[in-house]
Parts: structure tokens; sequence; C-alpha cells
């Protein structure tokens, strides 16, 4: 009777070590889910970030054409028109290359930018990104409004590399004739 008992104290039994792997597989499990989680969320931060200062990109450059056009303008034209260059967007979506300063009307939804050398814009040989950007002006912002204010509205789009969800961020400005 004593070697039978003493033969169950020694060593483990394959109930106890199949309940050992599993707390052990547990333990590791769980940080292992949450680093993948937060992968995943820091890249749908990146693309917000991204999107934000692709919309930023072209505020700023609707913003230095129209003090352009106002620093050159000459002081007894009455027909000087203070959003020259940008009426391709007026009241209807466009995209805007920064680079090249060209302005696209979009007939449906506008192009993707691409990006090469790590700078995005439409007429690149690059890859394509996920990004659209769609740009309108609206010159006066309401019906009978002011001429000398403007409303900028920027539309950044793209396919989330999580999930494959439509994200999407808009950026709005107003701007006006300062010379006025």
């Amino acid at each position: 009777m004593k070697n039978n008992i003493l033969k169950f104290k020694i060593g483990f039994t394959l109930i106890e070590t199949l309940v050992a792997i599993s707390i052990l597989t547990a333990a590791i499990a769980g940080p292992l889910v949450m680093s993948i989680k937060n992968i995943g969320t820091a890249s749908v931060s990146q693309d917000q970030l991204v999107a934000f200062y692709l919309g930023q990109e072209v505020i700023e450059y609707v913003r230095n054409v129209r003090d352009t056009n106002l620093i050159g303008k000459v002081l007894d034209d009455d027909s000087f028109d203070w959003l020259a260059g940008l009426r391709d967007c007026d009241d209807k979506d466009c995209s805007i290359d920064v680079f090249t300063s060209e302005i696209t009307t979009c007939s449906g939804p506008c192009n993707k930018l691409k990006i090469e050398t790590g700078k995005y814009g439409y007429g690149y040989t690059g890859t394509d990104t996920s990004f659209t950007r769609t740009v309108r002006i609206t010159n006066p912002v309401s019906v009978g409004g002011n001429m000398d204010e403007a409303q900028v509205d920027i539309t950044m789009t793209w396919k989330s590399k999580y999930g494959n969800k439509k994200k999407t961020v808009k950026l709005q400005d107003h701007i006006f004739n300062w010379r006025e």
C-alpha cells in the first residue's frame, strides 16, 4: 500500500501538466493580443496624422496663392480677382497638386495621391496611396454674402489598413481679401 501512495506523490500527472501549460499560455497570450491591438491603433493614428497634414498643406497653399495675388495687386485695378488661380475650385470639387500648382476639376471622385521620395502629389510616377484629397472653395460663403470672404473645405478620405474601412477627415478654413 505504501508503494502505491509513493508513486502518486512522485512527479506531475498529465492533468497537472495540462493545467500548467494552460496557465502559461494565458499569461503569454494576453500581452501578445494587447500588443497586436496597439500596433493596429498606432497605424490608424498614423493615417489620421498624414491625412490631417495633407489637408493642412492645401490650406497653406490656398493662403499662399491668395497672399501672392493680394501683394501683387495694383491698387487702382477694380477688376482684380483676389482668388485668381483658385477659381477652378469655386463651388465644385477639385484636386490641387501643391508642388506643380496644377488644379484639376473632379468629374467624379478625385484621384488618389501618389507618393514619391516622401512627397505626396498627383503628377508623380510613384506608387498610389490610399489617400484622396478633395478641395472646394466657396465664394461668397452664403448667397448674397461678402465677396471678400471664401470658405475652403478639404475632405481627406482613405481606406484603413486594418478592417479596410473608409475613413474621412474634414478641414475647413475661411480666407479673406485683407486688402479691401
